[in-house]
């Protein structure tokens, strides 16, 4: 068996795949619903955010809004070249890089904010307590981290339908980091996969989860 065939795959082709299926729909006018929710939910905080990352960035637009909303600095990181390449022409002042959710190159504590821009479905399930890891060890204490995903009532994967041998690990991810006491969950907003309301489906289930990092968890 391959060593993590999901970062291998996105990382060779997949991930420029993904961003151009999508690449339509991330131009579309209009503010997507997790970034809307961490603007309403994190409104009152702008002066305690100066810096900001996205993993998962695509081509950088959220992560533009949201460092334009906090008057911030902000990062991206991405397994797509091209998505890389647009963003860095289009937002100009944002800092994007290729990269992936378990190795990411930035210092310890750089950030206020942490987003999962909906990507952690997609990670190699032996890489996906080293992402829990990374998002920690970059994240300030009193900072937030916010994830978007998917969110079923119980845990499943599914085939990843765009590539043989890959699949979409569907679970509430937020529950890593919250369940270590180290997390406080904040505010949790449920959407579906296609729609701006919750789903019955549980498969269809989506939400954006923020949290606060506790500055002492004891």
């Amino acid at each position: 068996m391959r060593k993590n065939p999901q970062e291998r795959a996105f990382l060779e082709a997949e991930g420029n795949y993904w961003y151009q299926r999508n690449k339509d729909a991330l131009a579309l006018d209009g503010e997507d619903d997790a970034i809307a929710t961490i603007k309403r939910v994190l409104k009152s905080k702008t002066e305690d955010i100066h810096t900001i990352l996205e993993v998962g960035c695509g081509n950088g637009k959220k992560i533009a809004s949201l460092g334009e909303f906090f008057n911030a600095e902000s990062y991206g990181i991405d397994p797509s070249e091209i998505a890389i390449q647009d963003g860095s022409k289009d937002f100009p002042n944002t800092n994007l890089q290729i990269g992936t959710a378990s190795k990411l190159p930035f210092i310890n504590e750089q950030f206020d904010l942490v987003y999962f821009g909906f990507c952690l479905y997609l990670v190699d399930r032996g890489d996906i307590l080293k992402a829990v890891a990374e998002a920690d060890r970059v994240l300030r204490p009193g900072g937030y981290l916010a994830i978007s995903d998917f969110d079923p009532t119980i845990r499943h994967k599914r085939d990843y339908h765009h590539c043989s041998g890959l699949f979409s690990y569907k679970t509430s991810y937020a529950n890593l980091f919250t369940s270590s006491g180290h997390y406080y969950l904040v505010a949790k907003d449920s959407f579906s996969h296609k729609n701006s309301f919750f789903s019955e489906n549980s498969d269809e289930r989506v939400s954006i989860s923020i949290m606060y990092k506790e500055t002492d968890a004891y």
